[in-house]
């Protein structure tokens, strides 16, 4: 006999097979990536590696430091073996860290679009990414794609959190919402220029801040010139504009001079001559009856995000984390799809796993209004 008040079994079995569902799919990339730790290294990556723990007896490195600080974070010696199983071991440490590596990156991807989209939506993103060949058949290969991807990502979290308006019941003062506002958005700054420094071919990252400055300040200045024809300039919320503007044009201005900081002094050779790591993995599956279906799904997800964004930013006029997240797959997508193709494309896996995702929810409510119209007649 249960008590009263006490919770029935039914609703709290359901939650707790809801909540080891969430936690599965959150961690499916990492389980992806780690089941293929003990494959075979291929020349590259112990080339890689190799270079990086004989660089002290090189004064030039053609590797970046963040880069060399990943490859050597999980390697319990800084000597390169001679004999072939003691290096395929050694890679294998040295694996470990890509894996907490793409562990991180799918949580910030599941951050990213929880803050834009809802936990459903971030889900479904998080299980595409596993999915993906850059996961699903190269998720254990080392390299420095993942560490840049990570910092882009947090970037992007972090644009989102200082651009998320502050809950109703927390009372804050004007100058320290702006402090920790500007505060999160030099954080942002640092960590893509962070991502550049690691991977300098990565650097579309810088624009993501700019993006959104120029899409936001587009859709203001249609709302300011519809405000100067009805009230003249006396009733043109001017300081208002200014103030929505400023923090990004800060942000779009921080984020270049933070990267020509740390390029200039972190690299010890031109950024012409940092090493240029091989193409592991296509970004779509190829050659297999699910291609067509993903670049279906990738053109409905393309055009819902653009009519989603555009129908919100239209609406409210603020910046928000949607905006954010769509600046950030935009710009890797169109990366990916004007580059020459001999790229990771482990950078540009979690764009096309949200604009993905996209596509799927829209095709999912789609079926079940279809479906709910036919129950009706």
């Amino acid at each position: 006999m249960n008590r009263v008040g006490a919770t029935p079994p039914g609703p709290r079995s359901a939650r707790v097979a809801a909540w080891c569902c969430w936690l599965l799919v959150l961690l499916l990339p990492t389980l992806v990536a780690g089941a293929s730790i003990g494959a075979d290294a291929d020349a590259g990556e112990r080339a890689r590696l190799a270079r990086i723990l004989d660089g002290r007896h090189h004064p030039a490195q053609v590797d970046s430091q963040i880069s060399r600080l990943f490859h050597s974070a999980a390697v319990p010696t800084r000597t390169w073996p001679v004999r072939r199983r003691e290096q395929q071991a050694l890679v294998v440490a040295a694996r470990r860290s890509q894996v907490l590596g793409v562990t991180a990156v799918a949580w910030l991807l599941y951050l990213s679009v929880l803050l834009a989209r809802g936990r459903l939506q971030a889900l479904f993103a998080c299980g595409l990414f596993a999915v993906l060949p850059p996961v699903a058949a190269s998720g254990h290969v080392l390299r420095p794609q993942t560490p840049a991807t990570l910092f882009v990502l947090l970037a992007v979290v972090l644009l989102q959190v200082a651009m998320r308006p502050a809950p109703a019941r927390r009372r804050r003062s004007p100058r320290r919402s702006g402090v920790s506002t500007y505060g999160l958005l030099l954080c942002a700054a640092l960590a893509i220029a962070l991502s550049v420094e690691t991977m300098p071919s990565l650097g579309v990252a810088l624009l993501v801040p700019g993006v959104v400055l120029l899409i936001g300040s587009a859709q203001l200045l249609l709302r300011t010139v519809r405000c100067l024809r009805r009230r003249g300039l006396a009733g043109t919320p001017v300081r208002a504009v200014n103030q929505r503007i400023l923090p990004w044009t800060s942000v779009a201005v921080a984020a270049p001079a933070f990267t020509v900081w740390l390029l200039a002094n972190a690299l010890t050779v031109p950024v012409e001559q940092i090493a240029i790591t091989e193409r592991t993995s296509a970004l779509l599956p190829t050659g297999t009856f699910l291609s067509p279906i993903l670049a279906g799904l990738l053109l409905v997800g393309a055009l819902v995000f653009v009519l989603r964004v555009g129908l919100r930013l239209g609406r409210g006029g603020r910046i928000g984390p949607e905006l954010v997240l769509f600046a950030f797959c935009t710009l890797l997508l169109l990366d990916a799809a004007l580059g020459d193709g001999r790229a990771d494309p482990f950078p540009r896996a979690p764009a096309v796993a949200v604009v993905l995702g996209e596509g799927g929810a829209a095709v999912v409510a789609l079926a079940f209004g279809v479906l709910s119209r036919r129950r009706r007649r």
